[in-house]
């Protein structure tokens, strides 16, 4: 509906059972969020936070993972679609970029290779054209010699550049919200600082919803 929040979370829990008992890792969670908007979510390690995230691109599908409240993407309920319609959605409408990007990327395929077939899933373009986009894409991420270093493996890419490289990769389908989950983890000073205002920037000119966690109140 016209004027809604674009994110609405409401009442989010995400219980685990366990030998020892139930875990409550998140509990009666609400907040909402509207496009062009940043919202933070801070907490101590074990608090919760990537669990939500988590949840918010539904990668706790298949677990053993007890999940109850709404997660309203643009009115649609995403605690109630299909696998499939998820998987539709992810990508295109949101997108998450990952705290590790080298263990979040493949170490045997080059960046192009992997942003390449990101955005294949998404569109149906030739390779060659899709290689022209990940060029583009990079640049665009603050990548220096983009044309070169597609060709490059993540282990060839510093932390700050393989962080610019899973950023690039969560805007491959042009999504609507992109959850952050401690994207700045284990960088620099001057490096976190960087990607911040990456992040800021991208918001602002494509008007995406940005859902940044992190236990550093400093970096919210």
């Amino acid at each position: 509906m016209s004027g809604d929040p674009f994110l609405r979370v409401t009442d989010l829990k995400v219980h685990f059972p366990t030998d020892d008992g139930v875990v409550r890792a998140v509990d009666g969670l609400t907040f909402s969020l509207e496009k062009g908007k940043t919202l933070g979510i801070v907490g101590e390690s074990g608090s919760g936070k990537s669990v939500t995230s988590l949840a918010i691109m539904g990668l706790h599908r298949g677990s053993h993972a007890r999940i109850s409240g709404e997660i309203l993407l643009d009115g649609q309920d995403l605690l109630k679609i299909s696998n499939e319609e998820l998987r539709g959605l992810r990508g295109r409408k949101l997108a998450m970029i990952f705290q590790d990007p080298l263990s979040a990327m493949h170490p045997y395929y080059t960046i192009g290779q992997q942003l390449t077939e990101a955005i294949q899933v998404h569109e149906k373009i030739s390779k060659k054209a899709a290689r022209t986009t990940v060029i583009e894409m990079l640049a665009r991420v603050g990548i220096p010699n983009p044309g070169k270093r597609v060709d490059q493996y993540p282990h060839e890419f510093s932390g700050g550049m393989r962080q610019r490289a899973m950023i690039a990769m969560g805007l491959t389908g042009t999504p609507a919200l992109i959850v952050a989950d401690e994207p700045t983890t284990a960088l620099d000073v001057t490096v976190q600082q960087q990607v911040l205002d990456l992040l800021t920037a991208i918001r602002a000119a494509d008007d995406v919803a940005l859902v940044l966690i992190s236990h550093d109140v400093a970096v919210v």
